[in-house]
Parts: structure tokens; C-alpha cells; sequence
């Protein structure tokens, strides 16, 4: 059934309002937009966007973010594409970067393809619209992303061509490979032509299993909150009781205050010593470690700084590894300056120029694998 799309015009708190029943059309399906000419780059018109997608239980579900439609005349064959993954804003709605606004990895990518291409840059499912966001739980994280690329192509004047770019940071360097990943199943009709993931929080399982042990419980806090309201686990198991009492201090603010919530208490009087050992969670944590399958012949380019204090380098060397190991072309750069959020403008300098290598078919990209 095709859905009609609302043109929102009302107040902006407004339009997170999610329709009940949701519209039954196929996942991708843009059911709300809303100009927001505050946010146009240059060379291009922004939108706020509500899309259908589906929860890793595969429960229907609406989804925010922005997208933006370049000005000029679309080329023969369709208008390139880019969809871009956020970096840790928080878990509750207000953290979500199309309310805001502010300027975000996604600004990042619209400077450089905002006048030639559709960027779409999705808020991720539960920022924004109803539930928790199931963070760093990689199929969500996909989804949301494809299906927000998949979106924007129906907004006016898109003409959008076949061949997209994915590119994130921070956990939006997981959420890209995620969507990497998954883009072969969840629009098979398109072509990926590159991934950038910049200082991946790839490794999942191991921020879990050191959760104990971590100076403080803030991200591993998160993703407890995450996989537990993504697949209905027992936050009990790996959490005391009084880190399950102060769970729902991710649903009262953004990242900084999550990280206040629990700074200062002593981490073994919140998380329990082995109980990420302990199932489901012994399986659910790695299993939303990134790059563990090969699913299309898209290059990957990672680029993480040395002086990165946030996502240590040996998780991007990991899942370079595992890459590598699966038959992928992958590509890891290492800068020698910049700490995790202030590597990024180069990083995403770099990437940008690759990918636009990438959509113009110049040169094989390299490999770092053996």
C-alpha cells in the first residue's frame, strides 16, 4: 500500500508525535516531513523526516532524522546518495540530533556532499520517537540508517540515482559497518560503494565483559539499558540492584548526564563481576560486535587517531582483523593528532575525499589487509 506522506507544518516538538496505528507499508517508507530551512547547507534544502523501520525483534516501529536535497539539477542517472551514523548523543529523545540541530558529524558530511548528493542522517530508533534507544545494538543501528537512505529518496525533488556512501564516527563508526552490512538485505536494489567508519565502537562484547573493570560505567552503562530493550534481557544479570535502580537515569538525559548519574560510584557497587559471562547477555554482547560477515563487495575505509582516550585503537585494529579475514577491502589510517572528538574533522576530511573517489570510480581503494 502506498502511504501518504504528511507535510507537517505545526511546532517542532510536535512532529515526533509517532501516528498510532502506524501506516502498514514496507520498512524505509516515509510517512512525515517537515521543511527546516534553519538547517540548509548550503547548495541544498533540509527536512525533517519520520520513517517506517523494523526493531531487531522485527516489530514495525517509526524513526526520526534529517535529510537534505541539493538545489541543483539532478545528473542523468539519478542523484548520488550518503548516509551518515552519529556519534553517542545519549538514550532519551531529547538527544536526538534533528531536534537539536547542532552542528554533528552530520554537518561533516553535508559541507561535503550537501550541494551534489541526498544526505539522510537518521536519529537512530527510540532518539526522538517512543522507547528507549537500543544503543550500540548493531542490527538497529543498521536499520535505521538504510531505512532513513531509503526515506529521503521520496522526499520532493530527491531523483535519487542507485549508489550510496555510509559514513560514521564514535558509535557511529559501529552503527556505519552495521549498515554496511546490512544494506544487502535491506535495499538490495541499491549499490554501496564505500563505508567510512571513523574510531569504531566495534567491539561490543569486550566493553561488556570489562565493564567492571572500566574507570567509570557510564558507556557500558548505556549499552546494558541498550541490549536490554532491544531484546527484553534481564538488566539483573549483569547489573547489582542498585545499578538496576539507577538504570533509568539514561532515559533522564543526554549522554553527559548519564555519565553524572553514575560518576562517582564506585563501579563494582553497580555492575557484577562475570555476569556478562552469563546468557543471554554472554551472547548478546558479541554478537553486536561490527564487521563479523562479509554481505557485499563495498570497500571500507577506518581511520582512528592515536591519541583517541575514548575507544581504544585495539578495537578498530580488531575489527579491521576480522574484516580482513572475511574477504573485505579494508583500509585502516591512523592519525598522529586529535583526541577522539577532535580527530574527527580530519578524519571525516580525509573519508569524504575518498568517498567521493568512490562514487567517481577513480583508482582501486587500497587495503590494508595482509
Amino acid at each position: 500500500p502506498t502511504v501518504e506522506v504528511e507535510v507537517y507544518e505545526g511546532d517542532d516538538d510536535g512532529f515526533y508525535a509517532v501516528p498510532d496505528p502506524l501506516p502498514d507499508a514496507p520498512h524505509g517508507t516515509l510517512i512525515r516531513s517537515q521543511r527546516v530551512p534553519e538547517a540548509d547547507p548550503e547548495g541544498a534544502e533540509a527536512y525533517r523526516i519520520m520513517y517506517l523501520s523494523e526493531s531487531v525483534l522485527d516489530e514495525p516501529i517509526a524513526v526520526t532524522g534529517l535529510a537534505t536535497v541539493p538545489i541543483a539539477d539532478a545528473p542523468e542517472g539519478g542523484r548520488p546518495m550518503m548516509t551518515t551514523a552519529h556519534g553517542t548523543t545519549g538514550i532519551a529523545d531529547e538527544c536526538a540530533p534533528s531536534k537539536e540541530l547542532a552542528p554533528n558529524e552530520g554537518t561533516l558530511v553535508r559541507a561535503a556532499f550537501a550541494d551534489e548528493a541526498i544526505v539522510a542522517s537518521t536519529d537512530y530508533e527510540g532518539l526522538g520517537t517512543p522507547g528507549r534507544h537500543p544503543y550500540l545494538v548493531g542490527e538497529s543501528e543498521g536499520r535505521s540508517v538504510i531505512d532513513a537512505l531509503l526515506a529521503a529518496r521520496q522526499l520532493p525533488d530527491a531523483e535519487a540515482g542507485d549508489r550510496f556512501g555510509i559514513a560514521g564516527y564514535s558509535q557511529g563508526g559501529h552503527g556505519a559497518l552495521w549498515a554496511a552490512e546490512v544494506s544487502a538485505e535491506w535495499a538490495p536494489d541499491l549499490e554501496l560503494v564505500g563505508t567510512f567508519s571513523g574510531a569504531p565502537a566495534s567491539e561490543v562484547g569486550i566493553l561488556l565483559a570489562a565493564a567492571y573493570r572500566l574507570p567509570q560505567a557510564g558507556f557500558a552503562y548505556m549499552v546494558i539499558a541498550g541490549i536490554a530493550e532491544a531484546y527484553d534481557a534481564d538488566p539483573g544479570i549483569v547489573l547489582t540492584d542498585r545499578g538496576v535502580g539507577l538504570l533509568d537515569a539514561v532515559d533522564e538525559g543526554c549522554a553527559r548526564d548519564t555519565f553524572a548519574a553514575v560518576s562517582g560510584i564506585p563501579v563494582e557497587e553497580l555492575v557484577r563481576p562475570g555476569g556478562s559471562g552469563e546468557e543471554p547477555w554472554a551472547t548478546l554482547g558479541p554478537a553486536q560486535d561490527a564487521g563479523t560477515r562479509k554481505t557485499n563487495d563495498a570497500p571500507v575505509l577506518i581511520i582512528h587517531s592515536r591519541q583517541d582516550e575514548t575507544v581504544p585503537l585495539f578495537f578498530s585494529e580488531a575489527v579491521t582483523e576480522r574484516m580482513c579475514a572475511e574477504g573485505i577491502t579494508v583500509e585502516r589510517r591512523l592519525l598522529d593528532e586529535g583526541s577522539h572528538g577532535g580527530a574527527a574533522p580530519e578524519a571525516y576530511r580525509q573519508a569524504m575525499d575518498w568517498m567521493h573517489d568512490r562514487f567517481a570510480g577513480e583508482g582501486e581503494p587500497a587495503s590494508t589487509c595482509p
